[in-house]
């Protein structure tokens, strides 16, 4: 029985360990960075992330402004890994 715990506790901090290294801070996601929900993220919003304030005039392919979840997609597909 205790051999059980102890197997099902070193499972569970594994799945935890995972977790936190799979939420990579050097790429937020878009929900986190659309501070007031508009499906869109601003130039005063992607400031939050010093990365993609950078590069935002370069993702915004059709210049309105904002980055739309598609434009925010290529960022986060193209962006190395810190």
């Amino acid at each position: 029985m205790i051999r059980i715990q102890v197997s099902l506790l070193a499972a569970l901090v594994a799945l935890a360990a995972g977790a936190a290294l799979a939420a990579d801070p050097a790429k937020p996601s878009f929900e986190s960075l659309d501070k007031n929900s508009d499906g869109k993220v601003s130039l005063n919003e992607a400031a939050e992330n010093d990365a993609l304030f950078v590069a935002f005039k370069g993702l915004d392919t059709n210049k309105d402004g904002v980055l739309s979840p598609e434009e925010f997609a290529a960022y986060q597909r193209d962006k190395p890994s810190a």
